[in-house]
């Protein structure tokens, strides 16, 4: 399996809390790592749709978002020439970020600090009264949003199912291997067996996390578990050398 599925599983979790948390983005195309919508800003005609792009690296959630306005006429300190915008919380991203907090950070950026707009003729302008919606048609827009995804979302989640079987089955394979590899015919003499028998647990962890990190490689292991397993081994094998170190 292609490591990227890691990430497709990461996509599927961030477009559920994106439906949740924020109106009127959808994704472009079935791959859930483009992103385009509308900031609504307010300006003396009443408001203002500014249309914006979120692009999910390959990488994420190690690297963030990046947010893109692709109204041409417009002016901001946090806006490049290109429409790329700077984020404080994409400067200092962390990776228990989520997607849907850089929207709300963008409308809040607009909020304190509005842009300025350099054409007046044929913007896009939404008076107060014309956003007025009935609770039916919102909800039915929404429903509609999920529904488009709704296929994808389920095929990704039956995928972590799957991925959360394998690991409980590798785990346990694991643990029989190391069982069935210290089930040796040990040697009379106290000292050498209890040796023995060290050296023995030293080669069965030894050869989880070669196994582990085959898994790891594979995309069959998420980074979390993957992580937490191996500081568990790398631990007891150092613990294991100590002790044999003190024979």
């Amino acid at each position: 399996m292609s490591r990227n599925k890691i990430n497709d599983l990461a996509l599927a979790r961030e477009t559920q809390l994106m439906f949740t948390y924020t109106e009127g983005f959808s994704p472009i195309g079935s791959e859930l790592n483009r992103w385009k919508g509308e900031i609504l800003v307010k300006i003396p005609q009443g408001e203002r749709a500014i249309p914006v792009e979120v692009l999910v690296p390959l990488k994420y959630p190690e690297y963030p978002p990046k947010v893109i306005v692709l109204e041409k006429n417009i002016q901001h300190p946090n806006i490049e020439k290109n429409g790329n915008v700077l984020l404080k919380i994409t400067h200092e991203w962390k990776p228990d970020i989520h997607v849907y907090q850089v929207i709300h950070a963008l409308q809040n950026l607009f909020k304190k600090v509005p842009p300025q707009f350099t054409d007046t003729a044929g913007a896009k302008i939404i008076s107060k009264k014309a956003t007025v919606q009935s609770i039916d048609s919102a909800t039915s827009a929404n429903q509609q949003k999920v529904d488009t995804v709704n296929l994808t979302i389920t095929s990704l989640q039956d995928e972590i199912k799957a991925k959360d079987d394998e690991l409980r089955k590798l785990r346990a394979e694991l643990v029989k291997g190391s069982n069935e590899k210290i089930a040796i015919v040990l040697p009379k003499d106290k000292a050498k067996s209890e040796k023995l028998m060290i050296q023995a647990k030293s080669i069965a962890i030894a050869d989880l996390l070669s196994t582990l990190d085959e898994k790891f490689k594979d995309g069959e292991i998420s980074p979390v578990d993957f992580s937490k397993l191996y500081r568990k081994y790398t631990k007891e094998l150092y613990l294991i050398h100590k002790e044999l170190e003190s024979k």
